[in-house]
């Protein structure tokens, strides 16, 4: 019961900002915010570490700025 009382107010929280226009454009700058987050986050696990990832993290930014 608490469940559905509780999906019930996620979704129609969720429903009014995605039929109010402003309110979809927020959920999107979250979501591209969230993308950007998750990324930062794994190129910092890959640099702290001495693994494959974090190298090939290192040498990809290392092309990058040398690119430019």
């Amino acid at each position: 019961m608490l469940m559905k009382k509780a999906w019930n107010k996620m979704n129609s929280v969720y429903a009014r900002y995605v039929n109010n226009e402003k309110g979809a454009q927020a959920l999107e700058w979250v979501a591209l915010g969230l993308v950007v987050l998750a990324i930062m986050g794994v190129i910092a696990a890959g640099i702290n570490g001495d693994t494959s990832l974090g190298k090939s993290i290192i040498n990809k930014l290392k092309e990058m700025i040398q690119g430019l």
